[in-house]
């Protein structure tokens, strides 16, 4: 007897809460044990409408059992697990609806979403297999592959302005001798918080390797602050040389761009046109949709058309999505190489689409 939608739906709630209502919200670090997967087998939808290629009850001649799945991609694999941050107590699963419909009519395969409390814990999840496809941040995504090189990042957001990426930068006043990476050195840097993304790591790593070194100077050299837009402001009143921020670096710069920092400091009529950006790193994508990369390509491909085409717009995000790779995020993979020591799994977002 085939399963309805409705009890279908109703079963995803059940195996969700379930599982989620068993999840730890502590931080990711690598001495956590993976999640425990649930007992017996979590998604059986539907998959007696495929009738196997040798059923004699199929008969000669006789039409084949309608289904809404290929049979050869559930060859392929059996279901796609999505995971994403929601709470269920919150009543969040009739909104993510449109986002399982879209995958599974699309991949014509049984998509089954799987809610984790934060975003730590569905790194973890992706990390470990536990799920298969999930969006994170640039952040997560870059220590989570620096960790396990198993990742793919298939599309990220457009953002509402029609840019698709921000700019890690280094900011400076003008006049004053720092026009730059080499004359960064030595010199007191206002960043964001000690591991942030944005606004410290992404700077450190790329001044790196342009040959300025700034983790051997003296620790009060690097001034932590609470986010890029105090270190910006500690930087206009003097309390700092340089200041590590963001900026999507498009639109017009008299105005701070459309995005980031600077723009930040604008729209709170602070004066820009005495700040100078003395280095900039290559654009990053904004937060991606990763897939782990043992998942059969044609299943990958598939969910890259699926999210960039007319019926993500519709059913996810207004502005759409578009195709990345792993080259869209090289400024934050390099500030994450593999065992290099970087803290990981830190999820705090930054500007940027981080």
């Amino acid at each position: 007897m085939r399963l309805s939608r409705s009890f279908f739906r109703c079963l995803v709630v059940v195996l969700l809460g379930a599982l989620v209502s068993g999840a730890s919200v502590g931080r990711l670090s690598a001495e956590d044990t993976a999640l425990p997967r649930p007992d017996g087998p979590a998604f059986l939808p539907w998959q007696e409408e495929v009738a196997p290629p040798d059923d004699p009850e199929a008969g000669a001649g006789q039409p084949a059992p309608t289904t809404p799945f290929d049979p050869a991609r559930l060859a392929l694999m059996p279901e796609l697990r999505v995971g994403i941050v929601m709470d269920p107590a919150a009543g969040d699963f009739g909104r993510a609806a449109p986002f399982r419909e879209l995958l599974e009519a699309g991949l014509r395969l049984p998509v089954l979403l799987i809610a984790y409390r934060d975003l730590s814990q569905l790194q973890k999840a992706v990390m470990t297999g536990e799920v298969h496809y999930a969006p994170l941040s640039a952040s997560a995504y870059a220590a989570a592959q620096g960790e396990c090189g198993c990742l793919e990042p298939l599309v990220a957001p457009r953002e509402a302005d029609g840019g698709t990426g921000w700019h890690a930068i280094v900011l400076a006043r003008a006049g004053e001798g720092i026009d730059g990476p080499a004359d960064v050195a030595g010199r007191r840097i206002a960043t964001g918080p000690r591991e942030a993304v944005g606004s410290r790591l992404v700077q450190l790593a790329g001044l790196s390797a342009a040959g300025v070194d700034l983790e051997g100077q003296a620790a009060d050299a690097l001034i932590a602050h609470d986010d890029p837009l105090s270190a910006a402001l500690a930087l206009v009143r003097g309390d700092a040389d340089v200041a590590f921020a963001w900026s999507s670096l498009q639109g017009e710069a008299a105005a701070g761009y459309s995005r980031g920092t600077l723009r930040d400091l604008a729209e709170r009529g602070i004066e820009i046109s005495g700040l100078r950006i003395v280095w900039a790193s290559g654009a990053i994508a904004g937060a991606p949709h990763v897939v782990r990369r043992d998942v059969p390509q044609e299943i990958r491909g598939v969910l890259a058309a699926i999210m960039t085409g007319q019926g993500a717009v519709d059913a996810v995000s207004d502005e759409g999505f578009v195709a990345v790779g792993a080259q869209d995020y090289a400024p934050v993979l390099a500030a994450f190489p593999p065992d290099s020591g970087t803290p990981r799994g830190r999820l705090e977002p930054v500007g940027g689409g981080n």
